[in-house]
C-alpha cells in the first residue's frame, strides 16, 4: 500500500511515516542475489554488513546501547518492505532487530549486553536462538536440555537441539532449556557463545528453502558459562521462566509477521503485473472475473494481516515486546496469507512460476514462506492460544 493516504489507512506517525520511507528507499537501492544465494547456500555477509552501516541493525535497540530506540511498529515497516525484495536479508535483520541481541539489551545483564549487543548492531555477529529438540517442538514442557548452577555461580548445559536458524552463522546461541522442575516449571533461557567447549554444531539441514541462512543441529556437553549470561533464570516449581521466554519470543513471533507481510505484498504486486501485462486471445488476463476474484481476495487477507500486525506491534509493552494474544493473531494471518500469496502466484505466473531461474523468483519465493506456517509458532499453536483466549483454559 503506497500514497498519501498510507498516514490516515495505517494512523501512522511523522516519525513512522519516515521510517517507512527510509526503509522503502533502502529496499529499492538493494540488488539481492536471493537466487544464487539461495543455490549455493551461501549467506550475504557484505550485503548484510552494508545494512548495518545504514543503521538498520540498530533502529529498535535502545539509545544508550548504541541504537536508535525504534519502536516495534518501526521494526515491523522496516521488515515489511525489505521482504519484498530479499528473504534472505530481511531474516537476517529479523534476529538482530527481534531477537537475543534485543532482548539482552532489554532485559540482559549489563556486562552480557555491553559483550554481544555492539557486534550484532556492527553486522560482525549474529545470535541465534535454540528452542526446537528432536522429541520437543511446540510442547515446550517436553525440553530435555538442562541449566546446572555450579559452585562459583557458572552454568553447565547439556543436550541438543535439532533446528537452530542461523546456527551455523552465529557466534552465540540463546538456548532455552530447563533449571529443574518438570513440564512447563524451571524452564529459562541462558546465552551461549559458539566457541565454548563443548558446544558442536552435529549437522547442517538441507531445506526446501531458505538455505542462505543455515538450520542446524547443536549439541551441549558440559558448556560452562558464566552466571551473566542467564538471560531468563527458571525455578523448579515455577513457570514463571516460561512466561518470561516466551514474551520474549514475542517479539521473534511479530517480526515473522512483518517479513510475511511483504513476501505477499511483492507476490501480489508480480502476479498483478503480470496478469494486466499477458494477453490471451486479445483479451488480458486480468479482465476474467475468476482471476480479478483470486486477487482481490488475497489483497483483503493481507490488509486484515496488515493491520493486525501493525496493531500489536502498538501494544508492545515498556521494554518492547508484544502481547502472546495479539501476536499470534497477527503471526497466523501474515504467515497464512503469505503462504497463499506465494503459491497463487505460481499458479499465475504459469511457466514462469515453476522454473528455477534468477529472473523468475516466484518457485523460490513459496519456497521459502512455506516454513512461516511452522517456524516462530506452528498454525495450529497460534490456534491454541486463540482459542484458550475464547474459551478459558
Amino acid at each position: 500500500m503506497s500514497g498519501p493516504r498510507v498516514a490516515e489507512r495505517y494512523g501512522l506517525s511523522d516519525d513512522e511515516l519516515t521510517v517507512r520511507a527510509w526503509a522503502a528507499r533502502l529496499a529499492a537501492s538493494l540488488a539481492p542475489d536471493d537466487h544464487a544465494w539461495e543455490e549455493r547456500a551461501e549467506f550475504p555477509w557484505k550485503e548484510y554488513r552494508r545494512l548495518a552501516d545504514e543503521g538498520v541493525l540498530r533502529l529498535t535497540c535502545p539509545a544508550d546501547q548504541g541504537g536508535r530506540g525504534g519502536s516495534r511498529l518501526d521494526a515491523v515497516l522496516l521488515q515489511e518492505q525489505l521482504a519484498a525484495r530479499s528473504f534472505v536479508l530481511t531474516e537476517a535483520v529479523h534476529v538482530a532487530l527481534n531477537g537475543p541481541a534485543y532482548a539482552i539489551a532489554r532485559i540482559g545483564d549489563p556486562r552480557l549486553a555491553a559483550r554481544w549487543v555492539p557486534r550484532v548492531l556492527s553486522g560482525d555477529s549474529i545470535i541465534s536462538i535454540a528452542i526446537t529438540e528432536y522429541d520437543a517442538g511446540t510442547a515446550l514442557g517436553d525440553l530435555a536440555t538442562t541449566f546446572t548452577r555450579l559452585d562459583d555461580g557458572s552454568v553447565r548445559v547439556d543436550g541438543h537441539k535439532c533446528f537452530v536458524t542461523a546456527g551455523g552463522l552465529a557466534d552465540a546461541l540463546l538456548v532455552v532449556g530447563r533449571f529443574g522442575g518438570t513440564g512447563l516449571e524451571g524452564l529459562g533461557a541462558v546465552l551461549v557463545p559458539s566457541n565454548t567447549t563443548g558446544l558442536v554444531v552435529e549437522s547442517t539441514w538441507s531445506k526446501m528453502g531458505g538455505n542462505a541462512i543455515p538450520e542446524v543441529a547443536v549439541r551441549f556437553e558440559a558448556c560452562v558459562v558464566p552466571p551473566e549470561n542467564v538471560l531468563v533464570a527458571g525455578e523448579a516449581g515455577s513457570t514463571q521462566g516460561l512466561r518470561d521466554t516466551l514474551h520474549v519470543y514475542d517479539a521473534l513471533r511479530l517480526g515473522i509477521a512483518g517479513i510475511c507481510l511483504g513476501v505477499a505484498q511483492g507476490s501480489i504486486d508480480r502476479a498483478v503485473t503480470h496478469l494486466r501485462e499477458r494477453t490471451q486471445a486479445g483479451r488480458r488476463l486480468a479482465d476474467h472475473q475468476g482471476l480479478r476474484w483470486t486477487w482481490a481476495r488475497l489483497a483483503l487477507q493481507l490488509e486484515q494481516a496488515r493491520l493486525l500486525t501493525y496493531r500489536a506491534a502498538r501494544l508492545a509493552d515498556e521494554y518492547g515486546f508484544p502481547p502472546a494474544t495479539e501476536t499470534a493473531m497477527a503471526k497466523l494471518a501474515a504467515s497464512e496469507v503469505a503462504v497463499a500469496a506465494s503459491e497463487a502466484a505460481i499458479q499465475a505466473l504459469g511457466w514462469r512460476g515453476v522454473v528455477r531461474h534468477a529472473g523468475h523468483p516466484a518457485e523460490r519465493v513459496y519456497r521459502e514462506a512455506r516454513g512461516w506456517t511452522i517456524a516462530g509458532g506452528t498454525t495450529e499453536s497460534a490456534l491454541n492460544t486463540l482459542a484458550r483466549e475464547l474459551f478459558g483454559k
